[in-house]
């Protein structure tokens, strides 16, 4: 996290937002000792932080004594980040036309250091209903979403991310990059959930310099493997090629 030869870089601002990245959709209350193993701080450091945090209103006591949650203080920051003109609010109606027609759902998200950070989402009405909300984070190493980001990347992050990633997961991520450069998406078959097929396709400014990732999958019932390697994989990337100029004015 910290840059040392960086004389910009201000620690004690990472840090801040490394205790705020602990909290999640699936995980909307730690409790400091937490926070402190997953950041890998100093329980008195993460224990500074939080005043700090609760000080500002970004973090407020949680249900039960002890633990913490994100306070409204962060609706602002959220609400900035999905302002009228951004690259969700430009990705939703094109998702949800997808959705509907195949009876699928969506996500197109952003790299958060080892997961992916989902910005927007779609879905039709299905049997099949995902937990899987905006500010929800899926792991990049057996995802779509994860593999498909790793397409779009320049090799240079690539390797690097993947040097970074369980060894064990490298196989199949090495076979997801191969079928995108053969076929132009990745597909992801109950490796992600159990009971869900998806595929998954970069979204790349023009100038390469920002890389997000849609997603587009559902029940195995439904969502067969020969459905979304058809039209739903041709309408997926289509979006995304109609999305590109967005993110780059993003």
């Amino acid at each position: 996290m910290e840059e040392a030869k960086d004389r910009q870089f201000v620690t004690a601002l990472a840090r801040g937002v490394q205790v705020m990245r602990c909290f999640t959709a699936a995980r909307p209350e730690l409790g400091t000792t937490e926070i402190a193993a997953m950041t890998g701080l100093a329980q008195s450091t993460v224990w500074r932080l939080c005043h700090t945090l609760i000080g500002m209103g970004v973090l407020v006591p949680g249900r039960d004594p002890g633990r913490l949650r994100p306070g409204y203080g962060l609706l602002s920051l959220g609400y900035a980040a999905l302002a009228k003109g951004g690259i969700a609010e430009a990705a939703q109606p094109g998702m949800q036309r997808i959705a509907d027609r195949f009876g699928v759902q969506l996500s197109l998200a952003t790299r958060q250091d080892d997961t992916m950070l989902i910005v927007a989402r779609a879905e039709a009405p299905t049997i099949l209903r995902l937990s899987f909300t905006v500010g929800a984070t899926l792991p990049i190493a057996t995802t779509a979403l994860g593999w498909a980001y790793l397409a779009g990347v320049g090799a240079p992050e690539r390797r690097a991310m993947l040097a970074r990633l369980d060894a064990a997961n490298r196989a199949e991520i090495e076979a997801a990059l191969d079928h995108f450069v053969h076929h132009g998406f990745v597909m992801n078959l109950r490796r992600a959930h159990p009971d869900v097929n998806s595929i998954g396709v970069p979204v790349a400014s023009p100038d390469g310099s920002r890389v997000m990732a849609l997603n587009c999958g559902g029940a195995v019932s439904v969502v067969t493997p020969e459905l979304l390697a058809g039209p739903v994989a041709e309408a997926v990337r289509a979006l995304a090629a109609g999305l590109a100029p967005a993110l780059d004015a993003a």
